[in-house]
């Protein structure tokens, strides 16, 4: 059956999502194999409980669902170049029976709209609430060097490790999926050393006086997932990629669990955020 996943507002909210995801791994890469400073010496935290932001919702529109069912007729096109008629007989046939008429398919669409978009909004939401706890926190001293240097370089790394999971060269996912030439990125990538250094000690140090941590378990599940989805063929090929990408797995983890912390203990709306 024709995917319900056709519309291109919704294949860029997709994209949004992995642009997002990137923007994290990119943010968050960095440890190296020396020792990680200790978040308490560069960091003071500001509120990091009880903070409030708003949730995003979105409801399906008439046009939005009619274009996607334009996009399904046109899709099983006739022989003679006519677009078939959206009739109950015509679901039933191109889903094998799955919908019995127009009314099933069309709420089924409407709800995987819906939930593609809940998705991002939800996404969203965490990052936000992050976001904000790295507002309120104040930097004490210049970060070191050598801890932004290796924030610059794993940053390049990264954006060429996706680049090559596309099959696209470096300069033209830079230039396409980023907007950007290869001399903006790395100056780019240079400047934001020092935000993705802010942002991986306030982690750090919500972690630390909060008890949370990452186990052992949780690192092999995760691995466990990677393989699972095709991420990498085995979890040797995994373990291949060296120490580095281990440290990142480890505290890409650490921030979903510090979001889930946040997000946990936040405010249910405006009035009752605490000041």
């Amino acid at each position: 059956m024709q995917s319900l996943s056709n519309n291109p507002n919704r294949k860029a909210v997709s994209w949004a999502v992995i642009i997002a995801c990137i923007l994290q791994v990119l943010v968050l890469a960095g440890c190296g194999k020396y020792d990680e400073p200790d978040p308490d010496d560069y960091i003071r935290l500001g509120q990091y409980k009880g903070l409030y932001v708003d949730r995003g919702s979105y409801e399906v529109t008439d046009e939005e669902v009619s274009d996607e069912l334009d996009m399904l007729a046109n899709a099983y096109v006739n022989p003679d170049g006519t677009i078939p008629e959206l009739t109950d007989d015509f679901i039933r046939e191109i889903s094998g029976g799955q919908y019995n008429d127009m009314a099933a398919y069309t709420a089924a669409l409407e709800d995987e709209i819906v939930s593609e978009y809940e998705e991002f909004y939800e996404l969203q939401y965490y990052e936000d609430l992050l976001n904000l706890a790295i507002d309120n926190a104040e930097v004490l001293r210049d970060f070191p060097s050598d801890y932004l240097q290796k924030k610059t370089e794993r940053s390049m790394i990264s954006a060429l490790k996706y680049a090559q999971s596309l099959n696209m060269t470096f300069e033209d996912f830079v230039n396409e999926k980023m907007g950007l030439t290869v001399e903006e990125f790395n100056r780019e990538a240079i400047e934001y050393a020092g935000v993705a250094a802010k942002k991986s000690m306030v982690i750090a140090a919500i972690a630390k006086a909060e008890d949370i941590s990452v186990s052992d378990e949780e690192i092999q599940k995760a691995i466990d997932e990677y393989v699972e989805i095709g991420a990498f063929e085995s979890e040797e090929a995994f373990r291949r990629e060296g120490e580095e990408s281990m440290e990142d797995l480890k505290e890409y983890i650490l921030t979903s669990k510090v979001q889930d912390f946040l997000a946990a203990n936040a405010a249910v709306d405006a009035d009752s955020a605490e000041n």
